[in-house]
């Protein structure tokens, strides 16, 4: 069995990044042309379905996307497709200049200072033993699989200046107790987090009366709420402020040193800055402008949106005797003034098991009743960094359903 996998280099891909881009741009002397190329490498680990043996699966990834700017027009070409051949180039470049997919064209201006060279690297290190990710998942009998992978991310402005950036994460499946996904930015104690997958999720002996009128999402549930309230609320398009309730306190930070995304630059090469949206339950800002581009891949444009959403810890730890306490949340987004939770509430006194509950509420209904934040925040799988949010005064429908 192999020991570990290589590293990725990133000075090959920077250097292979460079010569398409100059490739491209003679192709098109009329555009100013944005070059983005990707390299990824993983390596996943799993569990069969007996349970006691585990499969392992290499991927490499490589991927380009090109923008296409011309003078006079408010949208760029866009064309993205999988490979970093002199094929692929020339068939985003013919693509792209068709302006068939048209996306922002929102990049630094030739006046902007820009750095002929930016470097946002995760330190180099190697992906983890294959033999201890088999190890590590074969001796934890809940957990499912565990994927170790480091991403480089090449951009090249129209000017030509160059920002890289290479990341390393952990992704980890619980596939047997209430916690489910986990991940980490790094290497580093990657077992511990196999330990943390590992662990049932404890709120003590508290009972829970099944009511949810006292409402307590855990951090993974409370990470999509996060992520709506602050789309609907302080995303692009939003021209003003509005009520929340006293746990509503967030910000965009871009370049926090756990987050799974971002960094010091946004994927359009403007620098990335952090952003108070709320603060003791007063609207602050809003997500929009440079520094705020990102793409969710690379086959994707980039654009607007949150980075790494980050919450303060709660003052205390202790969840209300009587609340509801749900593990999972999924926010159904019906229209702009109608929402539904899906809610999965661990068992308690008033609950047989685990048990799934649905809550109708208005996005500032829900907004005005995040009263308080719970416990200390920490890295979700979806990227909100959150601690455990308490709402009040919200109203479950009848309808429920038995979980096992």
């Amino acid at each position: 069995m192999q020991g570990s996998q290589p590293i990725l280099d990133i000075e090959t891909l920077v250097d292979r990044a460079r010569a398409l881009w100059h490739d491209a741009m003679s192709r098109e002397t009329r555009a100013r042309l944005e070059l983005f190329a990707k390299v990824s490498l993983r390596s996943k680990v799993a569990r069969d379905h007996e349970g006691k043996r585990a499969t392992i699966d290499h991927i490499h990834e490589t991927g380009l996307a090109v923008r296409v700017m011309r003078a006079g027009h408010d949208y760029a070409g866009f064309a993205a497709a999988s490979g970093l051949s002199d094929e692929v180039v020339r068939w985003t470049m013919d693509t792209a200049c068709s302006f068939g997919a048209q996306t922002p064209a929102s990049t630094p201006d030739p006046s902007d200072v820009v750095a002929a060279e930016r470097w946002d690297l995760d330190a180099e290190t190697e992906l983890p033993a294959e033999d201890a990710l088999t190890a590590g998942v074969l001796s934890r009998p809940s957990v499912e699989w565990v994927e170790a992978g480091t991403t480089i991310e090449v951009l090249i402005g129209a000017e030509g200046w160059l920002a890289a950036r290479r990341r390393h994460r952990v992704w980890a499946l619980n596939g047997r107790t209430g916690v489910r996904l986990v991940a980490q930015r790094g290497f580093a104690g990657w077992e511990k987090l196999l330990d943390g997958a590992s662990r049932k999720a404890s709120f003590g002996a508290q009972p829970n009366s099944g009511d949810l009128g006292v409402l307590v999402l855990t951090s993974d549930a409370a990470s999509s709420v996060a992520a709506a309230l602050v789309d609907t609320f302080h995303g692009v398009g939003v021209a003003h402020s509005t009520k929340s309730g006293p746990g509503w306190e967030i910000t965009d930070e871009p370049n926090r040193s756990e987050g799974l995304a971002g960094g010091s630059f946004d994927d359009a090469g403007f620098p990335a800055v952090s952003r108070v949206l709320a603060a003791d339950g007063l609207w602050m800002g809003k997500i929009g402008g440079p520094g705020t581009f990102r793409r969710a891949s690379f086959r994707e444009p980039p654009r607007e949106s949150a980075t790494n959403l980050v919450m303060a810890s709660g003052e205390t730890d202790s969840i209300p005797k009587g609340a509801a306490i749900a593990r999972r949340c999924r926010v159904l987004r019906l229209s702009n003034e109608q929402w539904v939770l899906e809610l999965d509430l661990d068992g308690g006194a008033g609950l047989a098991g685990r048990e799934r509950r649905w809550v109708r509420v208005s996005p500032q209904a829900l907004l005005q009743a995040c009263a308080s934040r719970l416990g200390g925040s920490r890295v979700t799988p979806s990227g909100p960094i959150v601690p455990m949010l308490l709402f009040e005064g919200l109203t479950g429908s009848k309808g429920k359903k038995a979980l096992s």
